[in-house]
């Protein structure tokens, strides 16, 4: 139905803590999305009663404590025993930290401030976190030179940046307080990270004597000595990287490029040298994250048992509909909404999500060349059209400032000719409630929009928006456009003629609109506003004066003596001196002067509740005297 067109062508026991990426209410307002994605999937932070998850409120020493517990517990809440003898004069038997606080430091990942104290609700700072982090990681905070007075924070930022911990984090001050948003990044990066061990070598010491000495090295495990993260020894989990392709149902694919297989686990761990694995049995809905670069965990490699699927920070996405968007010919962009974005060299990818569920996985391609000198590239299975109400959204996977990928997602709207329990009729298709996703609130004489739901594999049905009683300031052609209130909608592309009822500018009309189009139009009911065009013809002709003719105009109620326009074109009853019929109720309209009828059953429904004002021709007894 309605596709992106040249418009878009001419470019655009599992173990799942909670229901995947959370979505907070300030979710906006996190800069690290994949990194607090990632950690409250695996239970290692979380977010506020109010749904909030304040990416910029401070993090105690306390909360880190817990934190690193539950992740070198593998996401779980450890069972730690208590210790009867306070370590800290400030952390009492009954504070909820305590037990999180004497673990971390039993394993000598933290230490106190001082004067037998350790301020758990004091802000830990980057380099104190990455301290803990460097610990779990294998560090052993004496020999690594962690602890003293001896340049100890130098050493720890040293050893932090080699592990890469404060990647992702802009302009950190490592000695001021950390954010949660930073916090999330930091432990992130710290789950990807190779663990360390040290080995004993000997060197030569004083009077040529060999002394041992501790290096540190990444850690290897198992015959082949491959190294192992944090993510692996902790949550036994794989990492594979790549574009998430293809949604449906309980399956997902991603595909790889050169650089995505060596970070893939399956890849490098399985020998894997053909396409990326398909994962299944997922029980989260991923589909919104189509066409990006993502990180796929799974539990012991096992592509059936998905830890969560998460967005990668080289993602950036435009989300928009296909009637915003436009070519600019001359810089050979996309433009939407006046903004212009660069085409990637090797072409755009794109993806149709279609009603019907018959989705391919494969994507045309795009080339930038067929961009050159005004050229319409086509896409297999869509034509132009310009007054789409389809979704579409561009994405910049690999963080280079260009588009590469485009996921179109189709949608229909139509009138609503049946609701039950059991199933609704939009236009002329049923759709069964047992077999498809549809809201409560749809109900007859509605308009519905219909979309494809790739992980339940049915149609999701949701009422349109109705406008009601707005105010229609004007009109354009080609393609028909209206504006309401100070919102311009462009009429959807098939609307029959009578489906929008002859408005025109200065009336006020109930509408159905979505995305940016309108399906339907009609004069508001029972407004007077419905009648400003109305009259009934009391007299005419010889009965009055030469053109003139004699009407009742039904807003005002008022009786006007006017001339009539004899040769009124097309629309317009000809020969109005004799074709008017005394009695009947015409609309009209006024040029140089002279008013012109048109005949309700021209316009039907035009009027609303008015045209039972005619039967036929002719409808009402009026007294012509009035």
């Amino acid at each position: 139905m309605l596709t992106l067109v040249l418009t878009l062508a001419m470019l655009l026991s599992v173990m799942v803590v909670g229901a995947g990426a959370a979505t907070f209410g300030d979710q906006e307002s996190i800069t690290n999305k994949e990194a607090v994605d990632v950690c409250t999937t695996l239970n290692i932070i979380g977010g506020y009663e109010d749904g909030t998850f304040r990416p910029a409120g401070n993090v105690t020493r306390a909360e880190m404590c817990k934190m690193i517990c539950v992740a070198l517990n593998g996401g779980k809440e450890p069972t730690l025993g208590s210790n009867s003898v306070n370590t800290f004069n400030d952390v009492a038997n009954d504070n909820w930290a305590k037990p999180y606080i004497e673990y971390c430091v039993s394993e000598g990942i933290v230490g106190g401030v001082g004067g037998g104290n350790f301020n758990p609700a004091g802000n830990i700072t980057g380099t104190q976190a990455a301290k803990m982090l460097l610990c779990i990681l294998g560090y052993n905070a004496s020999i690594a030179g962690y602890v003293g007075n001896d340049n100890w924070e130098m050493k720890i930022n040293v050893d932090a940046s080699s592990k890469h911990l404060y990647d992702g984090i802009t302009s950190i001050d490592a000695s001021a307080a950390l954010t949660r948003d930073q916090a999330a990044q930091m432990i992130w990066n710290a789950l990807q990270a190779n663990e360390v061990e040290y080995v004993n070598t000997f060197v030569p010491g004083p009077n040529g004597t060999l002394i041992s000495q501790a290096t540190v090295r990444d850690k290897v495990v198992g015959s082949n000595n491959d190294y192992i993260t944090l993510l692996r020894d902790k949550y036994n989990a794989y990492i594979d990287v790549g574009t998430l392709v293809g949604i449906a149902g309980d399956k997902l694919s991603i595909q790889w490029n050169g650089s995505d297989k060596i970070e893939s686990d399956h890849y490098v761990n399985e020998n894997t040298t053909s396409s990326a694995p398909v994962f299944t049995k997922l029980t989260v809905d991923y589909s919104s994250l189509l066409g990006e670069k993502v990180k796929v965990v799974t539990k012991d490699g096992k592509t059936n048992e998905v830890l969560g699927v998460f967005s990668t920070d080289d993602n950036t996405v435009y989300n928009t509909v296909v009637n915003a968007v436009d070519i600019n010919k001359d810089k050979n962009k996309i433009e939407v909404n006046g903004e212009l974005y660069s085409i990637d060299s090797n072409g755009v990818n794109v993806y149709v999500n279609k009603v019907d569920g018959n989705n391919a996985t494969a994507p045309t391609n795009v080339k930038l060349a067929q961009f050159a000198n005004g050229a319409a590239p086509v896409v297999t299975g869509l034509t132009r059209n310009d007054q789409s109400a389809d979704f579409i959204k561009f994405v910049d996977s690999n963080g280079d400032a260009k588009i590469d990928t485009a996921i179109i997602n189709q949608v229909s709207i139509g009138e609503v000719g049946y609701v039950s329990s059991e199933k609704v009729i939009v236009e002329t298709t049923t759709y069964e409630t047992a077999d498809n996703n549809i809201a409560e609130d749809v109900a007859e004489d509605d308009y519905a929009v219909i979309t494809w739901n790739r992980f339940d594999e049915c149609n999701d049905v949701v009422k349109a928006q109705k406008i009601t009683s707005a105010a229609l300031n004007g009109t354009k052609t080609l393609p028909n456009k209206y504006m309401l209130g100070d919102t311009w909608y462009v009429e959807m592309a098939g609307v029959p003629a009578a489906d929008m009822h002859g408005v025109k500018a200065g009336d006020v009309i109930d509408a159905w609109v979505y995305n940016g189009v309108i399906a339907y139009a009609k004069r508001s009911s029972g407004e007077n506003a419905t009648l400003a065009d109305v009259c009934v013809v009391l007299a005419k002709g010889q009965n009055i004066e030469g053109d003139k003719v004699k009407v009742l105009k039904l807003d005002t109620s008022t009786t006007e003596i006017v001339t009539m326009d004899t040769n009124p074109g097309a629309g317009y009853v000809a020969n109005p001196k004799t074709a008017l019929e005394m009695g009947s109720v015409y609309e009209y309209s006024v040029k140089d002067g002279e008013y012109r009828f048109k005949p309700l059953s021209e316009t039907p429904d035009y009027f609303g509740d008015y045209t039972s004002l005619n039967t036929g021709d002719v409808a009402v007894n009026w007294n012509k005297s009035n």
